[in-house]
C-alpha cells in the first residue's frame, strides 16, 4: 500500500531575509556594484515606488547577457537582463516553488505576503524539503521520521564500532590472544621477557613490564601490523563516512554506493583479515606457541562489526510509523 508523505510549504523553509533589491530603472552597472556591495549574486528587482516585484537579476545572467555579447553595462537596463519568475508565497507548496525554479534553470524565487517582498528561497532549499514520493515501508521499527531516526542510529552504531573495535584494543584495554610469558619466550625472545601474562594487542605484545613491537618479530608480524594501521585509517573513515551518508539521506542528497557500502565495509574485511593474520603467525610459529583467544576482545571484535553491519544496513531497520498505523486500520476495517 502506498501512502504520500507530508507536502511542506514555503513557510516550512528558512527563508532567507538577507537580499538585496535593486530598483527597475537601474543600470547594469549599478546591480553589478551592488551585488558586490552586499556580497549576494542575486538582486530581486523592483517597480518604483510601489515596490512591486518584478523579476530578478543575477551575476550569471549579467555575465552570460552583458559581458559575453559585449554590451555596454553603464546604459544597459535591468529589464533587458532579469528573469521573470511569479513569486511564491509562504503557503506555496515547496513542490511548485522548485518547480519555477528549475523550468527557467535559476537559483532563487522571491517570497511574498500581501504582495510585499519578505525575502528569497532557493532551489538548494526546496530540494531539501521535497519529500519522497512514497512512505518508507521496508523495517522493522516503526517511526514517525525514518532519516532522523536512521541518522542517529547508524551514528552512534559507528561510534560505538570504533571505539569497540579500534580504540579500546589500540589504548591495550583487551587484546586478540594472550599466553604466558614462559611459554611466548622463543617468539618474542628471551631477553624481552618479564614475567607474567602477555597480551597481543594492535601493534605490539604487551605484559607487566615489557611491549614488543610486532616489527621487531618478524614479516608475519609486520603484514599484522600494517593491516592494524589500516584498521585504525579505515576505522576513522567508515566513522565519517556512515555519518555523512546518513546526514546526506536527511537531506535528499544522493550518495555513491562506494561511500554508502563499499567504504565502511572495509573495516569489517581488515577486523576479519586481523584475527586471520594472527591465527597464521602463530599457527608458522617454531615452535608454536601455547596463546589463547582473548575471549573479551574477540566477543568486542564481533560486536563491532555487527554494529557496522547494523549501520550499513539501517534502512532495514526502521519504517514510517504511519504505514504500521494504516495497516492495523485497513486490517480492523
Amino acid at each position: 500500500m502506498v501512502l504520500t508523505k507530508k507536502e511542506f510549504f514555503v513557510q516550512d523553509l528558512v527563508i532567507d531575509d538577507e537580499y538585496g533589491v535593486i530598483d527597475s530603472n537601474a543600470t547594469i552597472q549599478e546591480a553589478a556594484k551592488k551585488m558586490r556591495e552586499l556580497g549576494v549574486p542575486d538582486l530581486v528587482v523592483v517597480e518604483g515606488e510601489s515596490q512591486k516585484v518584478l523579476g530578478v537579476i543575477a551575476d550569471i545572467d549579467i555575465v552570460q547577457n552583458i559581458v559575453a555579447e559585449g554590451k555596454d553595462s553603464k546604459s544597459e537596463k535591468i529589464l533587458t537582463t532579469m528573469y521573470k519568475i511569479t513569486p511564491v508565497s509562504k503557503i506555496t507548496p515547496v513542490v511548485e516553488a522548485f518547480t519555477r525554479m528549475r523550468d527557467l534553470n535559476v537559483n532563487v524565487v522571491p517570497v511574498v505576503e500581501n504582495e510585499k517582498l519578505i525575502g528569497v528561497c532557493t532551489i538548494q532549499d526546496c530540494w531539501s524539503y521535497i519529500p519522497d514520493q512514497n512512505v518508507d515501508e521496508v523495517g522493522l521499527i516503526p517511526v514517525r521520521n525514518t532519516r532522523v531516526a536512521e541518522f542517529w542510529f547508524a551514528s552512534v552504531c559507528a561510534i560505538l564500532a570504533l571505539t569497540l573495535g579500534v580504540i579500546l584494543p589500540l589504548a591495550g584495554v583487551y587484546g586478540f590472544f594472550s599466553g604466558s610469558s614462559d611459554d611466548l619466550w622463543s617468539l618474542l625472545g628471551s631477553t624481552f621477557i618479564g614475567g607474567g601474562k602477555i597480551t597481543f594487542n594492535l601493534f605490539e605484545a604487551r605484559g607487566l613490564s615489557i611491549m614488543v613491537p610486532f616489527f621487531d618479530m618478524g614479516l608475519i608480524w609486520i603484514v599484522i601490523e600494517i593491516f592494524s594501521i589500516l584498521l585504525v585509517i579505515f576505522g576513522i573513515i567508515s566513522l565519517f563516512s556512515i555519518i555523512y551518508v546518513s546526514f546526506s539521506d536527511t537531506r535528499n542528497l544522493k550518495t555513491g554506493r562506494i561511500v554508502r557500502t563499499i567504504v565502511p565495509g572495509l573495516i569489517v574485511l581488515f577486523m576479519v583479515f586481523e584475527w586471520i593474520l594472527f591465527g597464521i603467525a602463530f599457527a608458522t610459529a617454531t615452535p608454536t606457541p601455547k596463546v589463547a583467544i582473548d575471549p573479551i576482545g574477540l566477543g568486542m571484535s564481533i560486536l563491532s562489526m555487527i554494529l557496522i553491519l547494523l549501520a550499513i544496513s539501517r534502512d532495514y531497520v526502521f519504517k514510517e510509523k504511519e504505514t504500521a498505523e494504516s495497516l492495523k486500520k485497513e486490517v480492523s476495517s
